[in-house]
């Protein structure tokens, strides 16, 4: 539970930042691909006999790596992300054929996530992933929020989209990676839309957007643990259902507003 708590602390922050980066560049569906290619790398690590984290991240960086050079197209085409993640996850349901060992707690351990499982030494792999996430936010934080915001006077004041777009990519795997363990590929869309979506629900300046986000990310990882224990209910269903129930309160916030 300790360790738990501690990782769960690590990802909801850096899922935070994430995420209104993620809701800002309209980049919600290859953010759910990724999570879900997460799964073939997660089954060629089990079948090495390696760390799943270390599978998940070798792929992602390569996807995100491709999706960065496409830059805004990535946006437009859809269909591209699509075939990729459908080729992408039939490897990944061979790879589970060839998982014998302990096939159904494996599958359920990838799909949804084991934060009560995370190790000490899981936990300083996150702490390294998080200090090079944190690294990159530092350096590229300024022409990133602001290319995202508005991508076409960024362009006209020479500021590179590309290398740009592929830094957010960068970012966004070593996230989904990490967000992985808590929530597992099949959800990793929670922590990765709804902070972020929340953060612009209650907030119209982009770092008080990025504090709630990050706030609201860590109060439900943390409610959620504490609701799983005690209850004996699944973490990842509560961080869902809470996230949700946080997202509806926003928009009835807001219609009411409408209607006052």
């Amino acid at each position: 539970m300790q360790n738990a708590l501690i990782a769960g602390l690590i990802i909801a922050s850096i899922c935070g930042m994430v995420s209104v980066l993620v809701v800002l560049r309209r980049t919600a569906f290859a953010s759910h691909a990724l999570g879900h290619m997460s799964l073939t790398g997660a089954a060629a690590a089990a079948l090495l006999g390696i760390s799943t984290i270390i599978g998940q991240l070798s792929l992602n960086l390569v996807a995100t790596i491709i999706m960065g050079l496409m830059g805004d197209k990535i946006k437009k085409n859809d269909l591209v992300v699509g075939v990729v993640l459908t080729f992408i996850l039939g490897c990944g349901t061979y790879f589970l054929f060839l998982f014998q060992n302990n096939y159904a707690g494996g599958v359920m351990s990838i799909l949804f996530g084991n934060i009560l499982a995370i190790s000490v030494t899981q936990i300083k792999l996150l702490i390294v992933l998080a200090g090079i996430i944190l690294f990159i936010l530092i350096i590229f934080a300024r022409p990133l929020i602001f290319a995202s915001i508005d991508p076409v006077v960024a362009a006209a004041k020479n500021i590179s989209l590309r290398t740009l777009a592929i830094v957010f990519f960068i970012v966004l795997a070593i996230t989904v990676s990490m967000a992985c363990q808590i929530v597992g590929v099949l959800l990793v869309f929670t922590l990765l839309i709804i902070p972020g979506a929340i953060g612009i629900q209650w907030a119209d300046r982009i770092y008080s957007i990025i504090l709630i986000s990050i706030f609201v990310a860590n109060l439900a990882v943390t409610s959620s643990l504490y609701i799983a224990y005690y209850f004996n209910l699944p973490v990842s269903f509560c961080i869902t259902m809470l996230l949700t129930v946080i997202y509806c309160v926003g928009l009835l916030k807001q219609a009411t507003v409408r209607i006052i």
